[in-house]
């Protein structure tokens, strides 16, 4: 890439309030993070108008390859995007598909594509450039791509494949168990030409490995990403010209259960079963001389069960018989005579759709901390941590040894493995050997959340070295960190960190463990946040709102998981994802197409709950409430919480009223507006004529959650919030010693509510206790994730994971946005104004967080010593920011260097609550302060 080699100096000026900057030259700037739809370089997308976004990187910036930085406040005025059926066009800077021309636009996200009207399978290569302040273009990017999937029924040629359920079994302890082995199809090809491109669209039900010659082809785990298959089903486009060769080819697909042949069907819920795993493969084959050839799967494969996987469940395991090994199955030649004709089957009901999340991939690798023998021969391996994913073992031994492990959290008392937390589920993989030499293996079709492993049968005595854990997550770019002084801060941090990440799989906010792994409605709906500041989970959201609208009922309920796999609920509170997560979207990532997509769904939820209103405007009842809070310590089986269900989700219902009508307004549809405006207004007296005390300021059970709703939704009344303040005030620092006792619902709000209403000390107090109820205990107990429950340590077992996002809520976007200080602003969404206030606290003497926003990164790191507080910030190009200074007295801050007033850049508003505030340009500043 070429840059622009000369360098000038600029002047600042401020201008009738504004921040205006004159370039007396061009300075360059580096586009970076192409992406597509959220993606990067996706392939086989269905979107007919894919978003294209791009970051204008300063030079110094870390995502940048240049060196030499940008003038202060560098906005945008303009931009260009090509897009080409051929990179040697897009090099000569001709987009035949499309080419914008020089649109007069600050947009440099959520571009919408404007060309030609893509077909299927078309390869769009493209690249972008910019004119910033100067007036001059930046050099363009390096190029990016996408290409576009089959985008039609008829585009699919191929047929639906698979193999009987005569194999199918039970576990003869408990029919409940299916056991059902991996099915192996293949098929031999020709290329009777030399490949130019191959594009290979496959879905296996319920997850697949794709072969190609002896190799599997990519580093995928466990494609596709789950739906419900009446509904939708993903397939996974695969450039495979690499893959393929001129002369024969062999391609081979092992099938594995996934949630496609259910894994229970009774226990502990109805289970929706779809039958025996199959297959649709559709491979395009274009020549060099511009010929193709179309591979198709029909009733010309081969298939058999008879293979080493001869059983998949992800509640129970996978085994494997190493003896059953068909070595060179997928490559050319193999005798398949003995294997059997697949059958051509009816497919799922649902659509073929394009796989628009990230994959499963193994992300991390991680080593055993200790290895023990708690009873003679039973070992356990320690992997240090909780994670998702797979175990692989080496090891060596007489054929036909039998060796079993089982996963889980915790150890008993006795040493052994702690499995009653596994509850229905097996969670044991076997590994029979082949008894030749070495042995490498791990699972391939299905994954678990663990931290240790028990084995039993192993040949001789384990060594550490022989175990790897294989930590499986969406393959989700990290986009940000966090430290602080605070040692126990910062662990909770990582801990979060650790558990997010094995929530996000299958394209699901699943649990990872147990005899369930749904995709409960209210685990993530703010939480959300947090998962962002760390990961790039825009498209992971995206496609799960997209399951949520399949599974919405005719008459507008939605129940409380999704794809429903289990089919239960229609209560306001875990269902209102369907409002809270839309609006996030469009505020986090400026996603207006996610209001769009989703607003009838909501709008149509709304009325439903509407019909069933009280005649006070309240809603009666819920299925769950404040699920987990601290009054259900110790008391077992009990999970509903302390707070009353109906002020719970009445609350709810009002600031679902709430969303909806800024969704409303939003989007142009002013009788919507007005019509839940009205309906807000009604709920809400409703529910402080039911739940408010006015003469105490006390809501019904004087219960934390019920004042951090009322208080965080906007339903306590003016006159009377400081007396709900101070209510909750002390019911934290007095009545619970400084702990909190929220549970699921209240965590998701709680402590961004403490620093919106002037309390983040409240907020930190609670934050760093290290007795029960806290994140603090739970380190305490050697933890390395967030548990299910306060009491986890206590309970017997049963409804008590380890890793669960339940009492992290919120959490971790509070220490990025109150201890750091980073904020987006709602009314300029997606990080295009940023409200950079950090609040040092307690003990802090410092903290330091950055997060890669798609303007490009954020970052604010504060550090207080000897009453000096040193500041520095970085404003991505082509966003503005307003900064909150700790200060006493805004005449001593300065900026570098310089009294921070008369800095280039950098234009004083006033002094608030402790700080002097600024309006910035873009850049980096470097702020000291007396505090």
């Amino acid at each position: 890439m070429k840059h622009h080699p000369t360098r000038r100096l600029v002047a600042c000026r401020l201008a009738a309030g504004t921040l205006v900057i004159s370039i007396t030259t061009a300075f360059a700037a580096d586009l970076t993070h192409l992406r597509c739809e959220y993606l990067d370089n996706p392939l086989g997308i269905d979107v007919a108008r894919p978003r294209l976004s791009w970051v204008i990187a300063d030079p110094t910036s870390a995502i940048s390859n240049l060196k030499s930085p940008l003038p202060r406040g560098q906005m945008q005025t303009a931009y260009q995007v090509l897009v080409a059926s051929s990179p040697e066009l897009l090099a000569k800077d001709q987009g035949d598909w499309w080419d914008s021309g020089k649109v007069a636009s600050d947009q440099s996200t959520q571009v919408e594509y404007a060309g030609k009207p893509l077909e299927s399978r078309t390869p769009c290569h493209w690249k972008a450039r910019v004119w910033l302040n100067d007036g001059k273009a930046t050099e363009w990017s390096a190029p990016a791509s996408w290409s576009m999937g089959l985008l039609t029924p008829t585009d699919w040629q191929a047929k639906w494949i698979g193999l009987d359920l005569k194999d199918a079994s039970a576990d003869p302890q408990d029919a409940e168990k299916r056991r059902l082995p991996a099915r192996y199809l293949r098929r031999e090809f020709v290329a009777e030409k030399k490949v130019r491109r191959a594009m290979a669209y496959v879905c296996g039900l319920g997850c697949f490995d794709l072969h190609i010659n002896g190799r599997k082809v990519g580093d995928h785990v466990m494609d596709p990403v789950l739906t419900e298959y009446h509904k939708r089903a993903s397939y996974v486009a695969f450039d495979v010209t690499q893959n393929i060769v001129q002369g024969n080819n062999a391609v081979g697909v092992i099938l594995g259960n996934g949630r496609f042949f259910a894994p229970r069907l009774n226990n502990p819920a109805p289970y929706k079963d779809y039958g025996a795993p199959m297959l649709i493969a559709q491979f395009e084959v274009e020549y060099e001389d511009g010929t193709s050839a179309r591979w198709l799967s029909d009733g010309q494969w081969r298939a058999t069960a008879d293979g080493p996987i001869v059983a998949n469940n992800e509640y129970d395991g996978e085994e494997y018989d190493a003896r059953k090994e068909m070595p060179g199955w997928d490559a050319v030649p193999f005798d398949d005579s003995k294997w059997r004709e697949v059958g051509v089957v009816d497919g799922p009901k649902g659509k073929l759709v394009a796989q628009m999340v990230e994959p499963n991939r193994v992300v991390e690798v991680l080593k055993p901390v200790a290895l023990a023998e708690p009873q003679p021969g039973v070992w356990i391996v320690d992997f240090g941590q909780a994670f998702y994913g797979q175990v692989r073992i080496k090891v060596s031994g007489q054929a036909g040894t039998k060796v079993s492990m089982t996963a889980a959290y915790s150890l008993k008392s006795d040493g052994t493995l702690k499995t009653a937390d596994n509850r229905n589920a097996n969670c044991t993989d076997v590994y029979i050997l082949r008894g030749q030499g070495e042995e490498t293996w791990c699972p391939v079709l299905k994954g678990q959340g663990l931290r240790r492993i028990q084995i039993t049968g192993w040949p001789g005595q384990p060594t550490a070295a022989q175990f790897e854990g294989l930590v499986v997550s969406t393959d989700m770019a990290k986009v940000g960190t966090f430290e602080c002084s605070n040692a126990l801060i910062s662990r909770i941090h990582r801990n979060i960190f650790w558990g997010a990440r094995m929530y996000k799989r299958h394209g699901v906010p699943l649990d990872p463990d147990r005899d369930e792994r749904q995709g409960w409605l209210g685990d993530p709906a703010k939480d959300a946040e947090s998962d962002a500041f760390n990961y790039n989970v825009a498209a992971f959201y995206a496609k799960w709102l997209g399951d949520i609208r399949l599974d919405q009922r005719a008459d507008g309920s939605i129940g409380d998981i999704s794809p429903n796999f289990w089919d239960w609920g229609n209560g306001v509170l875990w269902p209102s994802v369907v409002t809270i997560i839309p609006e996030w979207l469009y505020d986090f990532y400026g996603d207006r197409r996610a209001l769009e997509d989703n607003y009838a769904a909501i709008r149509k939820w709304m009325l439903f709950h509407q019909s069933r209103l009280e005649p006070d405007f309240t809603v009666s009842q819920d299925n769950y409430g404040d699920w987990c809070d601290a009054s259900t310590m110790d008391q077992g089986g009990k999970a509903m919480g302390n707070t009353a269900m109906p002020l719970l989700s009445t609350a709810y219902y009002f600031n679902n009223c709430r969303i909806a009508a800024r969704l409303a307004n939003l989007l142009g549809k002013p009788d919507d507006e007005k019509l839940f405006v009205a309906l807000g207004g009604k709920v809400k007296d409703g529910f402080n004529r039911k739940f408010l005390d006015p003469a105490s300021g006390t809501y019904a059970g004087d219960t934390q959650c019920a004042y951090v709703l009322a208080l965080k939704f906007g339903l306590v009344p003016p006159q009377l919030r400081e007396a709900v303040v101070a209510r909750l005030i002390d019911n934290i620092l007095v009545k619970n010693q400084g702990h909190l006792t929220v549970g699921l619902i209240g965590m998701q709000w709680l402590m961004q509510t403490l620093t919106e209403i002037g309390r983040p000390d409240v907020g930190y107090t609670i934050a760093t206790q290290t007795t029960r109820p806290s994140w603090g205990y739970m380190m305490s107990k050697d933890a390395t994730t967030i548990w299910e429950r306060w009491d986890c340590d206590t309970q017997g077992g049963g409804m008590n994971s380890e890793a669960l996002l339940i009492l992290s809520g919120n959490l971790d976007a509070w220490f990025y946005q109150t201890l750091a200080g980073i904020n987006y602003d709602p009314a300029q969404p997606g990080f295009k104004h940023l409200i950079i206030k950090p609040r040092p606290l307690g003990d802090l003497t410092w903290a330091r967080a950055h997060h890669d926003s798609w303007f490009g990164r954020v970052a604010s790191s504060w550090k207080l010593e000897h009453g000096e507080l040193t500041m520095d910030v970085t404003i991505p190009v082509n966003t503005t920011a307003t900064v909150y200074v700790p200060a006493k007295d805004a005449a001593a801050v300065t900026e570098s260097g310089q009294p921070a007033a008369q800095a280039d850049g950098v234009r004083f508003l006033r002094m608030e609550s402790g700080a002097a505030v600024y309006e910035l340009g873009s850049g980096q500043y470097g702020f000291k302060a007396d505090k």
